[in-house]
């Protein structure tokens, strides 16, 4: 029997095998692009003093923010940078996300939950806690089918007597954002009522579409 030897055939074959072999030798972070640039993606986070004289960070890391005549306050960021792959068209793919745990209702009720984490009230049954509200308790699925809830951070839970706390979507609108810029900022309300009262404010950035996320907090007393 002959035995005819394709040498082109045999060197393509040759030529396909090394290719397979370096693509499949690669290690994922060999193929994985870096998300921020110099490696590690990070978030900082202050209360801008502009407008609030006296306002400052004290050793234990609180902000005492004075009120001095202004309705509002000013949260702001510096975020580090993105690999070039996930900036397109100029806009960095990053977005800050602001929760609190300070509540409040038209009429100047005040109240807060314990949550650890951003959106941590959902992580847990802490939406059964009493709230108290004069000489009756109520809890936060028994308040929003009665009356609109404001958080600190800006948003707004709408009165809607056929809510279902439970639909999971329903999680989505406890936050308010700031979108593809290095520099976030976040206005949030400091009415006179708020005086002697405390909030930890929860930040969650996200970076390159979610391939990184960094949670932040930054506990607030609020004075005159």
């Amino acid at each position: 029997m002959k035995i005819v030897f394709n040498k082109s055939r045999f060197m393509k074959k040759i030529i396909i095998a090394i290719a397979l072999i370096s693509f499949f030798g690669c290690t994922s972070d060999q193929l994985e692009q870096p998300v921020c640039l110099n490696g590690d993606c990070y978030g900082d986070f202050y209360i801008d003093t502009l407008g609030h004289p006296g306002t400052y960070q004290d050793a234990q890391g609180v902000w005492h923010i004075k009120h001095a005549g202004l309705n509002y306050f000013t949260v702001k960021g510096n975020l580090s940078a993105l690999d070039p792959h996930y900036i397109i068209n100029g806009v960095p793919l990053v977005v800050t996300a602001y929760d609190s745990n300070f509540f409040y209702l038209p009429g100047n009720v005040i109240w807060t939950y314990p949550v650890y984490s951003f959106l941590g009230l959902w992580t847990s049954n802490q939406m059964n806690t009493p709230i108290p509200i004069g000489t009756q308790t109520y809890t936060f699925p028994q308040l929003v089918t009665q009356t609109s809830i404001m958080n600190l951070a800006g948003y707004e839970i709408q009165r809607n007597p056929n809510v279902n706390v439970n639909h999971p979507a329903y999680p989505t609108y406890f936050a308010t954002y700031s979108r593809y810029t290095y520099r976030p900022q976040q206005s949030m309300v400091f009415f006179t009522d708020f005086i002697g009262k405390s909030a930890t404010i929860y930040i969650e950035i996200s970076f390159g579409e979610n391939k990184v996320i960094i949670n932040k907090e930054l506990k607030v007393v609020f004075e005159n």
